[in-house]
């Protein structure tokens, strides 16, 4: 992990929209185009300020800057990661597994399982994979995958 500078969170706020929509940008845009054939460019700036106002987003920060995104909802049954981006120049530092590591922290600490899904195209899988995710559903687009508590 980047040594030098800390990683913090902090609340997400519709200022933070164009990040949002840069980060999706710079990491999904290839995928969404393998997977469903084409860019929707309004579609992805309308669900990138909705998601910057969603309750449960926030702001990944080493040190003041801003590298990327997370979305996670806490439910009764479990938590579902909904999103977490990295700016491609951050990604491989370890940022994504301290994250999700202090995800499945708090679920075994509340005795939850950790879901998300990944498109089939996303190499991401393997990354889940090594941390304990098992897929548990797949559709035409995606592998939906869980980590349980042990």
């Amino acid at each position: 992990m980047l040594s030098s500078e800390k990683v913090t969170l902090r609340p997400a706020t519709k200022a933070d929209a164009p990040l949002f929509y840069s980060v999706i940008d710079q990491t999904m845009r290839e995928f969404i185009i393998a997977t469903w054939g084409a860019w929707n460019e309004e579609r992805v700036q309308q669900e990138s300020l909705e998601d910057s106002t969603s309750p449960n987003a926030q702001v990944i920060q080493v040190g003041n800057i801003p590298v990327g995104v997370i979305l996670v909802e806490r439910e009764p049954t479990h938590i579902q990661v909904k999103q977490i981006y990295l700016l491609p120049e951050y990604q491989r530092k370890g940022i994504g597994r301290y994250l999700i590591t202090g995800i499945i922290a708090e679920a075994t600490n509340s005795n939850l399982p950790v879901r998300l899904h990944v498109l089939k195209v996303n190499s991401a899988k393997k990354f889940y994979e090594k941390l304990g995710f098992i897929v548990t559903e797949t559709s035409d687009e995606f592998y939906f995958m869980a980590r349980m508590t042990t």
